[in-house]
């Protein structure tokens, strides 16, 4: 079995002692004048306890807004953001668990994900209505009943539209990723992930054309032969259907026990297509490596990784515009350990290639304690000296709130709250400036305060609380499409275009479908009705279509999994196909037709492509066909005469054929038992390819092979 990560341990949270409030003159690190905070007002959530890692959350409310927060013996309260009033019906709100996970709200309710070890045994979520009445609960029979029998849950619910109304997003310990009515509590869909799955998923539009998508990030932990440690990146329709995955495994013995994902993904556009960045705490792609920040593009291919920094990268990541240029920064919080403390040290990378523009080093050492650094424990930004660049909320010690400058990192001043915080603050407008809400604990128990401080604005570009947005959680503002691909069953209309850096596809107004690049026309369908849309048909190919609905051009392809129409950056079109059936269900993309050379051949498999249960090749002449039967066996048939079997029938393994990317050919059941190897590895083997004769050949790129199913190697 996988390992199973412990509910994360509160370091400071094992005595809650009182400590008197200390003021604290701002650092001379690259301090300026700035308005300081005073307290707007502060509210006792509950005696003894502790708001630890459950970031609270703004619920618009009307004209009438409010905060929620819940502790860790499942007190959920809510309070008038401006005044503190506590909002009537939530005085006695208890959700039976210990709440560590981010809250999240739709403008009018609050979901609160709860559940823990030992207690819960499964993963449980529960709605409340602005009133604080509940609307509805989940449990392990109606609502999330592919659950394993433990789980609990430090990941939010993000929230996003579909095309049968809203739906909510989480994972759990227990290795399941879910997607549920927001209406009903009613599962629509769970997926089994790789390993814990500990990060809040982000929801965004990553193909610009409505549709939303879920992107999820979680640990991979050895759990079959040859398995390595690692993280692993899933994008997934709002269905459920798993679009493109990426691993980070760890590479080498140096980083053997680390390389997990516990950082929630942010979604933002960047050099005018979307930005997925999150933490992974041990790998890089090649090599032994540290903790990075690594992005991603939609689909599914590495952008950037940063340099190793110098902690855990559990934090989420923050895309915010900190150094006044009008484009997106990542700004990532780290804990540095010092002996007995910890300390914050922030890193700001360039959005476009990773690179570290800044960074506060040592400098906030002397703000360190004995705290833990968690995943929700995120930066919140607003422009507090108004001087066009996002500034930074950042915590600290018992006692300090650091707000820093985003243009030089130096403290513009200090938040005195008295207040452990382990969360991401709500940081929200006034009238006259900018207002922060902290939830945290001291020698009292939970409470929650609110601050404010005049001159300063929210600004633009910001990241004001945990994932910037209480719906889609990890998304920087709204992603303004189509990009670079096309999803199936989505349109490129009339005058509308793909673009990739300096390559375009355009659906011209004169009907005709052309792809360029610098250098001038690279694809052109050649149709002419006026008014003609391009469509990504579910069907695995792209059809011009009239105004009429006439198909004017289709190009080949295949229904083999998620399609997309992806644009190169070279010009050229691909229509991608993402296949899932490997160890951990991850979806290998096939490039199933090109503009430059046409239809893939279906007489192999390449270094990274698996085939499924009922999945086909077929030789070149098509005489010979290879299919991996639902009763578990592969077989090759030619002309009808049986050539060779893989002898793994078993109708309980529904196994796969992979051509796996070391160039060994096996055969997997899908649920990761190793059913059969041809040890064709560390050969140079690229591809297993069918031929005419029948014969299944692994062979290198120069065409000799290594392994035959005849057993005749040439």
């Amino acid at each position: 079995m996988p390992l199973r990560r412990p509910a994360l341990a509160l370091v400071a949270a094992a005595v809650l002692v009182a400590v008197p409030v200390v003021v604290v003159q701002p650092s001379a690190v690259g301090a300026v004048a700035t308005p300081s905070f005073s307290v707007s007002w502060t509210r006792q959530v509950a005696a003894g306890r502790a708001v630890s890692t459950s970031s609270p959350v703004l619920v618009a409310n009307g004209s009438q807004p409010f905060v929620a927060a819940a502790d860790n013996a499942g007190n959920v309260r809510a309070y008038d953001l401006t005044t503190g009033e506590p909002v009537s019906g939530w005085s006695s709100t208890n959700v039976g668990f210990g709440v560590r996970a981010p809250l999240s709200s739709d403008g009018s309710n609050v979901y609160v994900p709860v559940a823990t070890d030992g207690i819960a045994r499964y993963p449980l979520v529960r709605k409340f209505s602005a009133s604080g009445q509940s609307v509805w609960s989940s449990n392990p029979t109606t609502v999330l009943p592919s659950s394993p029998t433990v789980g609990f849950l430090l990941s939010g619910l993000s929230l996003g539209p579909s095309a049968t109304g809203q739906r909510g997003y989480l994972g759990s310990s227990g290795q399941w990723v879910y997607g549920v009515d927001a209406s009903t509590g009613a599962q629509r869909w769970a997926l089994l992930n790789a390993d814990s799955t500990m990060a809040t998923p982000a929801v965004a539009d990553l193909y610009g054309t409505g549709a939303p998508a879920v992107v999820t990030s979680n640990d991979t932990s050895p759990a079959f032969a040859g398995d390595r440690a690692g993280g692993l990146l899933r994008i997934v329709t709002a269905d459920g259907v798993q679009v493109c995955s990426a691993t980070q495994f760890v590479n080498g013995l140096a980083y053997a026990a680390s390389g997990y994902n516990n950082s929630s993904p942010s979604v933002g556009t960047v050099d005018g297509r979307p930005l997925i960045v999150f933490g992974s705490t041990g790998p890089v792609q090649t090599g032994d490596g540290g903790n990075q920040v690594v992005a991603y593009d939609a689909d599914c291919t590495l952008r950037w990784a940063s340099p190793a920094l110098g902690a855990r990268v559990e934090p989420s990541p923050v895309l915010a515009d900190v150094s006044g240029t009008g484009s997106l920064d990542v700004v990532q919080l780290l804990g540095i350990a010092d002996g007995a403390n910890t300390y914050p040290r922030v890193v700001v990378l360039d959005g476009s290639t990773g690179a570290v523009t800044a960074d506060t080093g040592t400098a906030l050492r002397s703000y360190g304690a004995p705290l833990a650094y968690p995943s929700s424990m995120s930066v919140a930004t607003a422009d507090v000296d108004a001087d066009g660049a996002q500034d930074l909320f950042v915590p600290a010690r018992q006692g300090s709130f650091l707000v820093l400058s985003g243009r030089t990192l130096g403290i513009l001043t200090t938040i005195n709250t008295n207040l452990v915080v382990q969360n991401t603050p709500v940081v929200t407008a006034t009238p006259t400036g900018v207002r922060i809400t902290l939830a945290g604990y001291n020698g009292l128990g939970a409470q929650i305060s609110s601050y404010t401080t005049t001159g300063g604005t929210l600004g633009s570009r910001g990241w004001h609380h945990f994932g910037g947005n209480p719906q889609l959680t990890g998304v920087q503002g709204a992603l303004s499409g189509p990009f670079d691909q096309l999803l199936e069953g989505r349109w490129l209309g009339s005058g509308q275009s793909l673009r990739r850096g300096s390559a375009t596809l355009t659906m011209q107004t004169d009907g005709n479908l052309v792809a360029r690049s610098a250098a001038g026309v690279t694809f052109s369908t050649g149709t002419a009705v006026p008014g003609s849309g391009a469509l990504m048909h579910p069907g695995g190919y792209v059809e011009v279509r009239t105004p009429a609905g006439a198909v004017a051009w289709r190009s080949p392809g295949s229904n083999y999994g998620v399609e997309r129409l992806v644009l190169k950056t070279d010009g050229t079109l691909a229509i991608t196909s993402g296949d899932v059936a490997t160890v951990r269900s991850l979806a290998f993309p096939r490039d199933v037709w090109r503009s430059d050379r046409g239809a893939t051949p279906w007489d192999r498999l390449v270094n990274g492509e698996q085939l499924g249960a009922e999945r086909k090749l077929f030789s070149a002449d098509g005489a010979a066909v290879l299919t991996v039967q639902g009763d578990g066996n592969v077989v090759i048939y030619r002309l009808g005469r049986l050539m060779w079997q893989s002898k793994t029938r078993d109708p309980a393994l529904s196994p796969v054929l992979v051509m796996q990317s070391d160039g060994n050919l096996v055969v997997y059941s899908t649920t990761g038992r190793l059913l059969g190897s041809y040890n064709t590895f560390g050969k140079g083997a690229t591809a297993a390819v069918l031929g005419n004769d029948g014969v299944l050949r692994v062979q290198t790129a120069a065409g000799k092979a290594v392994w035959a199913s005849n057993g005749v190697v040439k």
